[in-house]
């Protein structure tokens, strides 16, 4: 989300003005519209390097002890690893207090190693922290930047700086106490008080943390972020470079001292914590990494551009991870039984879905109509919808190349008649954030002039309406789903008036 949609849906007036006390001048007397116009104005300086750089300085070198550990959990272990660089903030907290969990598990581990050929640093660095912590219950700032300067001369990773501060009992504080839900919302506070982390929220009132793309972009570069794990390891995994061979020799230039027995699941860790993806790609040298004929032959397979040089196809290819949606398998996904009545949804068959105990309340059959269209598009066509905040949007949206495919459902017991709702979907589209490529209209059936009524708007305004019903967006769900053939291509839906499966190729 870019920083103006994050401005228009940051969600109270006393949120507004925490983010605007980083740059916006006299805001204490402004209401709420010239709150935003006021942010709007001053937006560029919320992600200009040099302020941005300055603000993580501060907090991560001169702010007291819980902000220097929770700033950067917030950012580089939540908020940078999440699609659209934004989480709810209750998955924030969560996901801060388990990994500080983690950290301290993980101490009660042999980390040293009887044979590793890094025991050395590891005692050199223990015995430093073990002096730092000595006469005093606190890191002092001298001491932290110290500790910095010789973690990185031994090639200490910021991890395991952590594991070995945990087995002397001191993190995340004394004792390893966790942080408190109450200690991590007053650093949040800070965050949007230093205006890097906003916060908005969805049509449901849910409250997000969100990076705007462009401060995301910045706070990457400073912590010098290629990409999301959960890409980067996507990329790991393929043939061009999955091989104990390769990663020894990249891991070893990179003068990553290796034990002997590491598998390759070790080494892959090894490369994700301690070398770059261009490096994985490009190695070293002009005449290391993966050779110019094999990231040719990745591009085609990934269906993206081969031609340029090696610098711009590693680009190509860096960018293509990175922007892979998290996909996870979840074992009870309460979607899909809703996903089952799919039909019935749509046409709000109320006395089946009672009778089956799928609804209580009329009113539930709207949103579990969406629910189990989000379901459909991430389980079976493999497309995971994009997390969407403001209250006038369309029910979904999904990523298209450079552009967005809209949806929406409409659960009816007649037919669907597009004239009804074409002032809606004007202005949903009309507010995207990207040029909309198509919007589907999802119902039980459509009127004969809807299909016409399509077409009219295609005409004077360039962008296509297609009408299909859950029958035909299921069965052709269903197909795909079966023949497990990766995502399913979005450009089938591009059809004016009324979709026609027959169009759609399956296997």
């Amino acid at each position: 989300m870019n920083i103006t949609k994050a401005i228009e849906n940051i969600g109270t007036k006393t949120e507004i003005k925490r983010v605007c006390n980083a740059y916006v001048v006299d805001f204490r007397n402004l209401d709420d519209d010239e709150l935003r116009e006021a942010l709007n104005k001053t937006s560029p300086q919320y992600y200009f390097a040099d302020n941005v750089n300055k603000t993580l300085n501060q907090l991560l070198f001169k702010a007291d002890r819980d902000t220097r550990i929770l700033v950067p959990l917030f950012l580089k272990q939540v908020l940078l690893e999440k699609d659209d660089f934004m989480c709810p903030e209750k998955q924030t907290n969560s996901e801060i207090v388990k990994y500080q969990q983690s950290i301290v598990d993980q101490a009660n581990e042999d980390l040293f190693g009887k044979t590793s050929p890094r025991k050395k640093n590891f005692e050199i660095f223990n015995y430093l922290l073990e002096a730092a912590w000595e006469y005093d219950d606190s890191i002092s700032l001298e001491e932290k930047n110290l500790i910095e300067k010789v973690r990185r001369n031994l090639k200490i990773t910021e991890k395991e700086y952590r594991i070995l501060e945990a087995r002397l009992g001191k993190y995340p504080k004394q004792s390893n106490r966790l942080h408190s839900v109450e200690e991590i919302e007053e650093v949040r506070r800070r965050l949007q008080h230093e205006g890097i982390v906003f916060p908005v929220r969805d049509n449901g009132n849910t409250s997000f943390d969100l990076l705007p793309e462009e401060v995301a972009k910045t706070v990457r570069n400073y912590f010098g972020i290629e990409m999301k794990t959960y890409g980067y390891r996507k990329l790991l995994d393929m043939k061009f470079v999955r091989s104990k061979k390769y990663f020894t020799e990249i891991l070893k230039k990179r003068d990553v001292d290796i034990d002997g027995c590491s598998t390759l699941d070790d080494l892959m860790e090894k490369c994700v914590e301690r070398v770059n993806p261009r490096e994985i790609l490009g190695g070293f040298s002009s005449r290391d990494g993966v050779s110019v004929g094999n990231l040719k032959k990745w591009c085609q397979e990934l269906k993206i551009n081969v031609s340029g040089t090696k610098d711009e196809i590693i680009d190509r290819i860096v960018n293509f991870y990175d922007n892979l949606r998290f996909r996870t398998e979840e074992a009870d996904d309460e979607r899909k039984v809703w996903y089952e009545q799919y039909a019935e949804f749509a046409g709000r068959k109320l006395t089946a879905l009672r009778s089956q105990q799928l609804i209580s309340k009329d009113i539930e059959v709207e949103r579990r109509f969406e629910e189990a269209t989000n379901y459909l598009f991430e389980k079976k066509l493999q497309h995971k919808p994009l997390t969407q905040v403001g209250t006038s949007r369309a029910d979904g949206t999904l990523s298209y190349e450079d552009q967005f495919i809209l949806w929406d459902n409409k659960s009816k017991e007649t037919e669907v008649n597009l004239k009804d709702h074409l002032r809606q979907f004007d202005g949903y589209i009309a507010s995207s954030e990207k040029p909309v490529a198509c919007f589907l209209v999802i119902g039980p059936s459509f009127t004969k002039e809807s299909a016409s009524l399509a077409m009219q708007y295609k005409v004077d305004n360039q962008v296509t309406i297609a009408l299909i019903t859950a029958e035909e967006l299921k069965d052709i769900a269903e197909k795909w789903s079966a023949k497990n053939q990766g995502p399913f291509p979005l450009g089938y839906f591009n059809q004016v008036g009324r979709f026609n499966p027959e169009m759609v190729q399956i296997g």
